[in-house]
């Protein structure tokens, strides 16, 4: 079945086919409604977290960086988890919309606290913004599979792959430099400003990657696609609305630093 050769790097081959393993025998079976509902619940978790990471980072701004551990060790763990246990998604999925959730709210007033010291506003602050920005790359990538315009092919899964790894370790490094008070060029997003080149390469930089997320969301709809034509069992559901929350919370963070190079640089501009 080609469902078991996912393209999306979140649904790792032969995981899938362990989830499928690990069902019980069912009648039901995966539908698109069944997926999108999942999806949708898991997102209005992220949504509800998002707002209290955002109260809890207003009353505590000393916390973003617990907060931003506690994010990625939770969220690593549960990738582990259901690389091993897809059928733990049931459990698993909410818990890392949640925990994504909170962390997007603490980023979210950590920009905008920065664009204020500059005194940029943004209509509906950055949160907003970015919401709008996904939804749009969202409903672009929806149409442009069901035209049958774009399908990820195996060398493009792979070629997929090779870019999320790359970025997720330059991402990673990253972080320990900047814990380290080592800023990393064109990847660090305060230290650009104005209209400077920096700032620009950033800018493509942070275009470039939400690209790549694109992908992978599209990878989760042609997955989805599959899974419900070729019958696998309804269990799965969640397993594959986890993908697409994953894909989806990359898309809205990248969002939320395209906006906000954006601001930066033309609010610069008008210093």
């Amino acid at each position: 079945m080609s469902i078991l050769r996912s393209s999306n790097p979140i649904l790792a081959e032969g995981r899938l086919e362990e989830a499928l393993r690990s069902s019980p025998n069912s009648q039901a079976t995966v539908t698109v409604a069944g997926v999108v509902n999942k999806t949708t619940l898991c997102l209005a978790v992220a949504v509800v977290f998002g707002a209290l990471g955002n109260a809890f980072v207003t009353a505590n701004q000393s916390s973003v960086f617990m907060v931003s551990m506690a994010s990625f060790v939770v969220s690593l763990g549960v990738g582990f988890a259901l690389f091993g246990r897809p059928s733990w998604a049931i459990f698993l999925a909410p818990i890392y919309a949640a925990v994504q959730g909170f962390f997007m709210g603490a980023v979210g007033v950590v920009l905008d606290t920065i664009l204020q010291s500059k005194g940029i506003a943004l209509t509906g602050g950055i949160a907003l913004q970015a919401f709008i920005m996904t939804a749009g790359v969202a409903l672009t990538c929806l149409i442009l599979y069901r035209s049958g315009a774009v399908r990820i092919t195996q060398r493009g899964a792979f070629i997929l792959w090779a870019c999320v790894l790359g970025i997720g370790v330059t991402y990673l490094i990253s972080f320990v430099l900047n814990r380290c008070g080592v800023t990393t060029p064109f990847i660090s997003l305060p230290d650009q400003t104005g209209g400077s080149t920096g700032a620009y390469i950033g800018l493509a930089i942070n275009g470039l990657i939400l690209v790549v997320a694109a992908f992978t969301f599209i990878a989760d709809i042609q997955q989805v696609d599959q899974a419900s034509k070729e019958g696998a069992p309804a269990s799965s559901e969640w397993y594959l609305a986890y993908g697409l929350t994953v894909s989806l919370v990359w898309i809205y963070f990248e969002s939320m630093k395209i906006i906000f190079r954006l601001a930066m640089i033309f609010g610069g501009k008008r210093d």
